[in-house]
């Protein structure tokens, strides 16, 4: 595939090639605000390294002349079982931003989610960007401007809401800390919600965290049984990974879980996703979806979470290097790319359709190889 720019065509035939391209045109300040983990960034290269250890075993003589990706999620039909997760101030990398990043997911069949920490209104997205959507957001320590965000989502009809439990307070992101980032600096603006918050003169990590001045660092178990009873939306708990928290949250009436470690930007040194998803699928038995997301750039990682359980697997930075190297229609490429080497990779797995995917086509990290 030949992506066009202002500088001059770039042949692009994986996800990672997009990286390459998004660094030519992004400031080094926005492309390592995007790039950037916690800390050392264990988490964050541990979430991709993770992927790669899990063996596919392939069967053969299975007719694959038809494979089917289509899917079902919360009553949404999909072309495929992906979905671009929340990621924080789209318009950072691109001018088309979250209405483009939405479209192309429209386009693609999946499913988008809007974050509260958009550069473009909730409401506007919906309007300009067909598609299933859900919409992810923070607890506030004021419960009124999350009531006010919860009638707004409902509002605009979207599928459910995604509540973020992995950032009571906000990583050592030391890249964003050293390039002293903050979206004002940048030239965006968080859109959705005003945070009133100050913060000292001269603490640099202070001014990175200030746009989550307001969450509640206090949001509990409690506070998720008030959450679910505030809204008419299924609600969907972002951020697990521990087994027992898993199977709390779908005793408390959750409708999805979703494993996820914020893309390796909190916690430095805890698990990647792909360790934590096969806990949390045995804690669910079923009862519930399970989502994950966390350093997906191949469609045979999407093959490898659908066979550890998941129901959607996200596809995040790779779609936002897409976007910032070519809009809408970089990110339109990107997913179509996903597409067709999840089709391949089930192809030569042996596997008809994503319905089919099974536990014992995969051998992770522990796992016995494959016997008669």
């Amino acid at each position: 595939r030949v992506m066009a720019s202002e500088k001059k065509a770039k042949v692009v035939v994986n996800l990672s090639d997009f990286e390459l391209a998004a660094r030519e045109v992004l400031d080094p300040v926005d492309y390592d605000y995007y790039a950037s983990g916690a800390e050392e960034e264990q988490t964050l290269r541990r979430n991709y390294e993770a992927w790669r250890e899990i063996t596919i075993w392939p069967r053969i003589l299975v007719d694959v002349s038809q494979v089917s990706l289509k899917t079902r999620f919360l009553g949404a039909e999909l072309e495929m079982p992906v979905m671009v997760p929340p990621m924080a101030m789209q318009k950072l990398a691109h001018s088309d931003g979250e209405v483009g990043l939405a479209a192309a997911a429209a386009e693609a069949g999946v499913m988008y989610c809007i974050t509260q920490q958009a550069t473009t209104k909730l409401e506007t997205i919906c309007e300009q960007a067909p598609g299933p959507k859900l919409f992810q957001m923070y607890m506030f320590k004021d419960r009124k401007n999350t009531e006010a965000l919860l009638r707004r989502a409902e509002s605009s009809k979207v599928l459910a809401i995604v509540v973020t439990v992995d950032s009571p307070v906000l990583g050592r992101r030391e890249k964003d800390i050293r390039n002293k980032f903050t979206p004002a600096s940048r030239g965006v603006e968080i859109v959705n919600w005003k945070d009133e918050t100050k913060p000292k003169e001269g603490n640099v990590q202070q001014a990175v965290a200030a746009r989550t001045g307001s969450r509640d660092s206090g949001f509990s178990w409690e506070g998720l049984a008030w959450l679910l009873t505030a809204t008419k939306l299924p609600v969907i708990l972002k951020g697990v990974e521990h087994p027992a928290d898993a199977r709390r949250a779908v005793e408390a009436g959750c409708s999805a879980i979703w494993v996820s470690n914020h893309g390796g930007r909190q916690l430095d040194g805890g698990p990647a996703t792909a360790e934590a998803l096969p806990g949390v699928v045995a804690a669910v038995q079923s009862r519930v979806p399970v989502i994950v997301d966390g350093g997906v750039t191949r469609g045979a990682d999407v093959l490898r979470g659908l066979a550890l359980g998941a129901s959607i697997v996200c596809v995040g930075r790779p779609l936002l290097w897409a976007l910032a190297a070519d809009g809408r229609a970089g990110a339109r490429m990107a997913l179509g790319m996903v597409r067709e080497e999840l089709s391949t990779a089930l192809a030569l797995s042996g596997v008809s359709g994503v319905d089919s995917v099974s536990r014992d086509l995969v051998q992770a990290p522990g796992d016995p190889r494959p016997k008669l």
